[in-house]
Order: structure tokens, then C-alpha cells, then sequence
């Protein structure tokens, strides 16, 4: 701006060529500056995931996201014997966390995620989280055989 007032050309607009003139024209509007239009909040809908069914993200499903069921639904952790924490993340969104022992099988993981959703859908399949996932068809195979210790098993419809 200073530049402009000594009648010398600014640095930024200064041509290539030193010979060349430039005229430089400033108006002065009487007008209040424009107010920024607020940013839009980033998603909010619904979330599919392939081969499921639509999950909401909602006040409700968010709750259900921070809490968990009793440990009390017919699961009995033993804590003298070896333990590990295994996520679940349901098909409706929901996410659990429970310890059980290494001696559990896939069917109490089953049988734990019926107790705590009753009503839901019996009819699902059980897989490891990772790449590529693997296929929990085993019912009887223990916790311990199937690699389960600190991991995360998804249900799939």
C-alpha cells in the first residue's frame, strides 16, 4: 500500500518488462464486510457396509456405542485362569467389549451376543476384523485355537 501511495508500482504487480507502464486503480466502496457463511457439518445420515443392512447414525445408536451389556448374561469369567478382551461390533452398529477366557468358545461369543441383544437376528456368521477376515465357523473351537486374544469379531448378516 505504501508503494501505491509514492505512486510506485508494487512488487506483486511489477511486469516482467521494466518499460512496460502500469495503472493501478483503486475504488473505495462504502459497504460492510460480506460475513462468512457457516461450514457445513460433516456426515450425518445413514452408513451402509456391504452385505448389510443400513445402520443409522442417531442419538440411540450412539448410546449404544458407549454402553455395553452386564457381564452377568450367563457368561462366567473365570479370573484365576488367562482372560482376554474381545471387541464385537454388532451389524447394527453397536459395539461391545468383554472379557472372556481362553477356554470360551465361538458359541459362548454366540451366546453372549444373543443374551445381549434379545430380539435381534439369530441367523448371522461370526468373522475375524483384519485382511482377509477370517470365518468363525467353528463353533467349538476355543478362543485360544482361533487367534482371538485382543480382537475385534464382526457380525455379519
Amino acid at each position: 500500500m505504501q508503494s501505491i501511495r509514492k505512486g510506485e508500482c508494487p512488487k506483486e504487480l511489477e511486469p516482467a518488462d521494466k518499460r512496460t507502464a502500469v495503472n493501478v486503480n483503486l475504488m473505495r466502496k462504502e459497504e460492510n464486510c460480506p460475513i462468512p457463511e457457516k461450514r457445513q457439518v460433516s456426515f450425518q445420515g445413514v452408513g451402509r457396509t456391504l452385505g448389510s443392512t443400513p445402520v443409522e447414525t442417531t442419538a440411540a445408536a450412539t448410546a449404544a456405542l458407549t454402553t455395553a451389556p452386564s457381564p452377568s448374561m450367563g457368561l462366567v469369567v473365570d479370573q484365576t485362569l488367562p482372560s482376554t478382551s474381545i471387541q464385537l461390533r454388532l451389524a447394527d452398529g453397536t459395539r461391545l467389549v468383554s472379557r472372556f477366557n481362553y477356554h470360551h468358545t465361538i458359541r459362548d461369543i454366540r451366546a453372549f451376543i444373543d443374551a445381549s441383544s434379545p430380539g435381534g437376528v439369530r441367523t448371522y456368521q461370526l468373522q475375524t476384523m483384519g485382511f482377509p477376515p477370517k470365518l468363525l465357523s467353528d463353533l467349538d473351537q476355543t478362543i485360544e485355537q482361533a487367534g482371538l486374544a485382543n480382537s475385534v469379531v464382526i457380525q455379519k448378516l
